[in-house]
Protein backbone atom coordinates (compact mmCIF):
# COMPACT_ATOMS: atom_id res chain seq x y z
CA UNK A 1 0.00 0.00 0.00
CA UNK A 2 0.92 3.85 -0.37
CA UNK A 3 0.95 5.17 2.50
CA UNK A 4 -1.34 8.64 2.56
CA UNK A 5 0.68 11.48 4.59
CA UNK A 6 -2.39 13.42 5.35
CA UNK A 7 -4.35 10.06 6.33
CA UNK A 8 -1.65 9.31 8.64
CA UNK A 9 -1.22 12.40 10.10
CA UNK A 10 -4.90 12.70 10.64
CA UNK A 11 -4.64 8.86 12.10
CA UNK A 12 -1.39 10.23 14.15
CA UNK A 13 -3.49 13.25 15.57
CA UNK A 14 -6.36 11.07 16.65
CA UNK A 15 -4.36 8.42 18.75
CA UNK A 16 -2.36 11.00 20.33
CA UNK A 17 -5.37 13.44 21.40
CA UNK A 18 -8.02 10.76 21.84
CA UNK A 19 -10.62 12.30 20.18
CA UNK A 20 -11.80 12.97 16.67
CA UNK A 21 -12.68 16.67 17.93
CA UNK A 22 -9.82 17.10 19.63
CA UNK A 23 -7.52 16.13 16.49
CA UNK A 24 -9.78 18.20 14.40
CA UNK A 25 -8.84 21.21 16.56
CA UNK A 26 -5.22 20.68 16.33
CA UNK A 27 -4.82 20.21 12.70
CA UNK A 28 -7.33 23.22 12.24
CA UNK A 29 -9.83 20.93 9.84
CA UNK A 30 -13.33 19.72 10.76
CA UNK A 31 -14.22 16.15 12.58
CA UNK A 32 -15.98 15.06 9.88
CA UNK A 33 -13.27 15.43 7.87
CA UNK A 34 -10.52 13.56 10.28
CA UNK A 35 -13.05 10.87 10.82
CA UNK A 36 -13.03 10.31 6.65
CA UNK A 37 -9.42 10.35 6.94
CA UNK A 38 -8.63 7.63 9.22
CA UNK A 39 -11.17 5.40 7.74
CA UNK A 40 -9.63 6.13 4.46
CA UNK A 41 -6.46 4.69 5.52
CA UNK A 42 -7.96 1.84 7.07
CA UNK A 43 -9.63 1.00 3.79
CA UNK A 44 -6.20 1.41 2.12
CA UNK A 45 -4.11 -0.68 4.48
CA UNK A 46 -6.90 -3.05 5.32
CA UNK A 47 -6.40 -3.25 9.10
CA UNK A 48 -8.80 -1.43 11.72
CA UNK A 49 -6.51 0.73 13.32
CA UNK A 50 -8.78 2.52 16.16
CA UNK A 51 -11.21 0.63 18.91
CA UNK A 52 -13.63 2.72 20.29
CA UNK A 53 -14.71 1.71 24.39
CA UNK A 54 -17.54 4.72 25.20
CA UNK A 55 -16.13 7.78 24.60
CA UNK A 56 -12.61 6.36 24.42
CA UNK A 57 -10.75 5.77 21.13
CA UNK A 58 -7.98 3.51 21.49
CA UNK A 59 -5.58 2.33 18.91
CA UNK A 60 -5.27 -1.55 17.60
CA UNK A 61 -2.17 -4.09 17.79
CA UNK A 62 -1.84 -2.81 14.17
CA UNK A 63 -2.62 0.46 15.31
CA UNK A 64 -0.44 0.84 17.65
CA UNK A 65 2.38 -0.27 15.28
CA UNK A 66 1.52 2.37 12.33
CA UNK A 67 1.01 4.94 15.10
CA UNK A 68 5.26 4.55 16.40
CA UNK A 69 6.26 4.49 12.75
CA UNK A 70 4.10 7.87 12.58
CA UNK A 71 5.40 9.11 15.61
CA UNK A 72 9.15 8.85 14.38
CA UNK A 73 8.42 10.49 10.73
CA UNK A 74 6.44 13.52 12.25
CA UNK A 75 9.17 13.87 14.76
CA UNK A 76 11.72 13.92 11.77
CA UNK A 77 9.39 16.37 9.61
CA UNK A 78 9.30 18.59 12.80
CA UNK A 79 13.45 18.54 13.43
CA UNK A 80 13.53 19.28 9.43
CA UNK A 81 11.53 22.45 10.12
CA UNK A 82 13.55 23.25 13.08
CA UNK A 83 16.75 22.93 11.22
CA UNK A 84 15.71 25.30 8.41
CA UNK A 85 14.25 27.94 10.29
CA UNK A 86 17.78 27.98 12.04
CA UNK A 87 19.58 28.14 9.07
CA UNK A 88 17.20 30.85 7.67
CA UNK A 89 18.04 32.52 11.37
CA UNK A 90 21.40 31.50 10.85
CA UNK A 91 21.45 29.58 13.81
CA UNK A 92 23.26 26.93 12.89
CA UNK A 93 25.08 25.57 9.42
CA UNK A 94 28.12 24.20 8.32
CA UNK A 95 30.76 26.11 5.31
CA UNK A 96 33.20 24.24 3.75
CA UNK A 97 36.21 26.43 2.86
CA UNK A 98 39.65 26.43 1.26
CA UNK A 99 42.32 28.75 1.58
CA UNK A 100 46.09 29.25 0.27
CA UNK A 101 48.48 28.46 2.89
CA UNK A 102 50.04 31.50 3.62
CA UNK A 103 46.50 32.84 4.42
CA UNK A 104 44.85 30.21 6.20
CA UNK A 105 48.54 30.96 8.17
CA UNK A 106 48.27 34.79 8.54
CA UNK A 107 45.03 35.88 7.84
CA UNK A 108 41.74 33.58 8.29
CA UNK A 109 42.81 32.94 12.26
CA UNK A 110 41.58 36.55 12.03
CA UNK A 111 38.88 36.43 9.88
CA UNK A 112 37.37 33.21 11.12
CA UNK A 113 37.30 34.37 14.69
CA UNK A 114 35.76 38.09 13.38
CA UNK A 115 33.14 36.29 11.75
CA UNK A 116 32.09 33.66 14.29
CA UNK A 117 32.19 36.16 17.17
CA UNK A 118 28.77 37.35 14.80
CA UNK A 119 27.38 33.81 13.88
CA UNK A 120 29.10 31.62 16.50
CA UNK A 121 26.78 28.25 15.84
CA UNK A 122 27.90 28.84 12.18
CA UNK A 123 30.09 25.42 11.59
CA UNK A 124 33.60 26.44 9.81
CA UNK A 125 35.64 23.60 8.06
CA UNK A 126 38.44 25.31 6.93
CA UNK A 127 41.16 23.46 4.60
CA UNK A 128 44.30 24.49 2.68
CA UNK A 129 46.06 24.26 -0.36
CA UNK A 130 48.16 26.02 -3.12
CA UNK A 131 45.81 28.54 -5.18
CA UNK A 132 45.73 26.25 -7.86
CA UNK A 133 44.48 23.35 -5.27
CA UNK A 134 41.83 25.58 -3.74
CA UNK A 135 40.40 26.71 -7.42
CA UNK A 136 40.34 22.43 -8.13
CA UNK A 137 38.24 22.13 -5.17
CA UNK A 138 36.11 24.74 -5.77
CA UNK A 139 35.63 23.47 -8.83
CA UNK A 140 35.15 19.59 -7.80
CA UNK A 141 32.77 20.86 -5.23
CA UNK A 142 35.08 19.93 -2.21
CA UNK A 143 34.79 23.86 -0.99
CA UNK A 144 31.56 26.32 -1.28
CA UNK A 145 34.19 28.91 -1.41
CA UNK A 146 37.77 29.46 -1.38
CA UNK A 147 40.20 32.51 -0.37
CA UNK A 148 42.85 32.59 -3.09
CA UNK A 149 45.99 34.99 -4.20
CA UNK A 150 44.69 35.53 -7.93
CA UNK A 151 46.16 32.71 -10.53
CA UNK A 152 44.50 32.61 -13.85
CA UNK A 153 40.92 31.15 -13.63
CA UNK A 154 38.66 28.73 -15.32
CA UNK A 155 35.98 30.26 -17.28
CA UNK A 156 33.26 28.42 -14.45
CA UNK A 157 35.13 30.19 -11.53
CA UNK A 158 32.94 33.43 -10.09
CA UNK A 159 35.64 35.62 -8.21
CA UNK A 160 35.18 38.69 -6.23
CA UNK A 161 38.23 40.90 -4.82
CA UNK A 162 38.63 41.17 -1.32
CA UNK A 163 42.57 42.91 -0.64
CA UNK A 164 45.63 43.50 -2.16
CA UNK A 165 49.09 42.84 -0.23
CA UNK A 166 52.82 43.72 -1.35
CA UNK A 167 55.28 40.90 -2.07
CA UNK A 168 58.22 42.04 -0.66
CA UNK A 169 62.03 41.00 -1.29
CA UNK A 170 63.41 40.31 1.98
CA UNK A 171 66.65 39.08 2.83
CA UNK A 172 68.78 38.66 6.03
CA UNK A 173 70.12 41.29 7.60
CA UNK A 174 73.36 39.39 6.97
CA UNK A 175 72.68 39.70 3.63
CA UNK A 176 75.58 40.80 0.83
CA UNK A 177 72.36 42.24 -0.80
CA UNK A 178 72.58 44.89 1.56
CA UNK A 179 73.99 48.45 0.93
CA UNK A 180 72.83 48.83 -2.52
CA UNK A 181 70.91 52.07 -3.56
CA UNK A 182 68.67 49.92 -6.22
CA UNK A 183 67.32 46.39 -7.41
CA UNK A 184 66.74 44.53 -10.44
CA UNK A 185 65.59 41.42 -11.35
CA UNK A 186 68.52 40.93 -13.28
CA UNK A 187 70.88 41.56 -10.25
CA UNK A 188 68.96 39.13 -8.61
CA UNK A 189 68.88 35.62 -11.77
CA UNK A 190 72.34 34.61 -10.07
CA UNK A 191 71.60 35.05 -6.48
CA UNK A 192 70.67 31.98 -4.48
CA UNK A 193 66.73 31.98 -4.18
CA UNK A 194 64.62 30.57 -1.31
CA UNK A 195 61.10 29.83 -3.82
CA UNK A 196 57.72 28.74 -2.36
CA UNK A 197 56.33 25.60 -3.95
CA UNK A 198 54.93 25.51 -7.40
CA UNK A 199 51.23 25.93 -6.54
CA UNK A 200 51.80 29.38 -5.12
CA UNK A 201 50.45 32.36 -6.19
CA UNK A 202 53.03 34.41 -5.20
CA UNK A 203 55.62 32.00 -7.08
CA UNK A 204 53.37 32.46 -10.09
CA UNK A 205 53.58 35.78 -10.33
CA UNK A 206 57.72 36.56 -9.47
CA UNK A 207 57.96 33.69 -12.15
CA UNK A 208 56.36 35.97 -14.68
CA UNK A 209 58.68 38.91 -14.19
CA UNK A 210 61.86 37.22 -14.41
CA UNK A 211 60.41 34.65 -17.56
CA UNK A 212 59.45 38.41 -18.87
CA UNK A 213 62.76 39.48 -19.16
CA UNK A 214 64.47 36.02 -20.45
CA UNK A 215 65.21 34.99 -16.58
CA UNK A 216 65.26 32.18 -15.08
CA UNK A 217 66.51 31.83 -11.38
CA UNK A 218 67.83 29.13 -9.87
CA UNK A 219 66.19 28.40 -7.02
CA UNK A 220 68.34 26.23 -4.52
CA UNK A 221 65.26 25.59 -2.01
CA UNK A 222 61.65 25.35 -2.96
CA UNK A 223 58.96 24.58 0.04
CA UNK A 224 55.08 24.93 0.79
CA UNK A 225 55.96 26.10 4.18
CA UNK A 226 56.05 29.77 4.60
CA UNK A 227 57.64 29.44 8.39
CA UNK A 228 60.56 27.23 7.17
CA UNK A 229 61.24 29.42 4.11
CA UNK A 230 61.80 32.86 6.60
CA UNK A 231 63.53 30.42 8.86
CA UNK A 232 66.02 29.91 6.17
CA UNK A 233 66.45 33.59 5.04
CA UNK A 234 67.29 34.54 8.91
CA UNK A 235 70.00 31.97 8.28
CA UNK A 236 71.30 33.97 5.17
CA UNK A 237 70.60 30.71 2.85
CA UNK A 238 69.49 33.30 0.23
CA UNK A 239 66.56 35.62 -0.53
CA UNK A 240 62.67 36.00 -1.16
CA UNK A 241 59.47 36.42 -2.14
CA UNK A 242 56.67 36.67 0.54
CA UNK A 243 54.05 38.38 0.94
CA UNK A 244 54.19 41.35 3.35
CA UNK A 245 51.46 40.02 5.95
CA UNK A 246 53.64 36.98 6.37
CA UNK A 247 56.56 38.71 7.52
CA UNK A 248 55.87 41.98 9.18
CA UNK A 249 56.33 41.24 12.47
CA UNK A 250 59.73 39.60 11.54
CA UNK A 251 60.53 43.45 9.93
CA UNK A 252 59.34 45.09 12.75
CA UNK A 253 61.54 43.11 14.93
CA UNK A 254 65.00 43.29 12.81
CA UNK A 255 64.85 39.44 12.21
CA UNK A 256 64.23 40.39 8.22
CA UNK A 257 64.96 43.24 6.12
CA UNK A 258 62.91 44.23 3.26
CA UNK A 259 64.51 45.34 -0.34
CA UNK A 260 62.94 47.61 -3.25
CA UNK A 261 63.05 45.83 -6.67
CA UNK A 262 62.99 48.46 -9.30
CA UNK A 263 60.45 48.50 -12.26
CA UNK A 264 58.48 45.19 -10.90
CA UNK A 265 55.18 46.09 -9.09
CA UNK A 266 55.30 43.13 -6.54
CA UNK A 267 51.54 43.03 -5.46
CA UNK A 268 49.32 40.26 -5.10
CA UNK A 269 45.45 40.46 -5.28
CA UNK A 270 43.57 38.45 -2.72
CA UNK A 271 40.12 37.22 -4.34
CA UNK A 272 37.00 34.93 -3.13
CA UNK A 273 35.92 32.53 -5.34
CA UNK A 274 32.84 30.41 -5.83
CA UNK A 275 31.87 27.87 -8.53
CA UNK A 276 29.65 29.86 -11.22
CA UNK A 277 26.15 29.41 -11.11
CA UNK A 278 25.87 27.35 -7.59
CA UNK A 279 23.64 28.36 -4.93
CA UNK A 280 25.57 28.94 -1.84
CA UNK A 281 24.68 27.83 0.84
CA UNK A 282 22.97 30.59 3.63
CA UNK A 283 26.05 29.68 5.94
CA UNK A 284 28.54 30.48 2.64
CA UNK A 285 25.92 33.50 1.34
CA UNK A 286 26.30 34.78 4.84
CA UNK A 287 30.14 34.83 5.34
CA UNK A 288 30.43 36.18 1.15
CA UNK A 289 28.68 39.24 2.59
CA UNK A 290 30.66 39.42 5.60
CA UNK A 291 33.93 39.32 3.87
CA UNK A 292 32.31 41.52 1.40
CA UNK A 293 31.46 44.33 3.87
CA UNK A 294 35.16 44.08 5.58
CA UNK A 295 36.84 44.02 2.12
CA UNK A 296 39.94 46.35 1.75
CA UNK A 297 40.95 46.32 -1.82
CA UNK A 298 44.03 47.87 -1.88
CA UNK A 299 45.48 47.19 2.07
CA UNK A 300 45.56 43.84 3.30
CA UNK A 301 47.42 44.34 6.61
CA UNK A 302 44.70 47.19 7.56
CA UNK A 303 41.92 45.08 7.04
CA UNK A 304 43.87 42.93 9.44
CA UNK A 305 44.38 45.15 12.09
CA UNK A 306 40.89 46.49 11.43
CA UNK A 307 39.49 43.09 12.22
CA UNK A 308 41.67 42.68 15.58
CA UNK A 309 40.88 45.84 16.60
CA UNK A 310 36.96 45.05 16.46
CA UNK A 311 37.55 42.04 17.95
CA UNK A 312 38.86 43.67 20.55
CA UNK A 313 36.64 46.35 20.87
CA UNK A 314 33.70 43.35 20.99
Amino acid sequence: MAINLNQLRAFHAVVKTGTFSRAAEELFVTEPAVFIQVRSLERASGFKLLDKFGKDLSPTEVGRLLFEYADRIFGLVEDAEKAMRELHDLKSGNLRLGTAKALAQYLMPVVVSSFRDRYPKIMVHLDEGGSHEIVDGVMNQRFELGMVARVPYPDRIDSTPFSRDEVLLVVSPKSRLLGRDHFTLEDLNDQPVICRDAGSATRHAMWDHFEQRGLKPSAVIEAGNTEFIKNLVKKNKGYSFLASLCVREEIERGELVSIRVNGVPLRLDIDVIHLKGKTLSPAASTFLHFLQRNRNLEDLGRLVDDLRAQGSAA
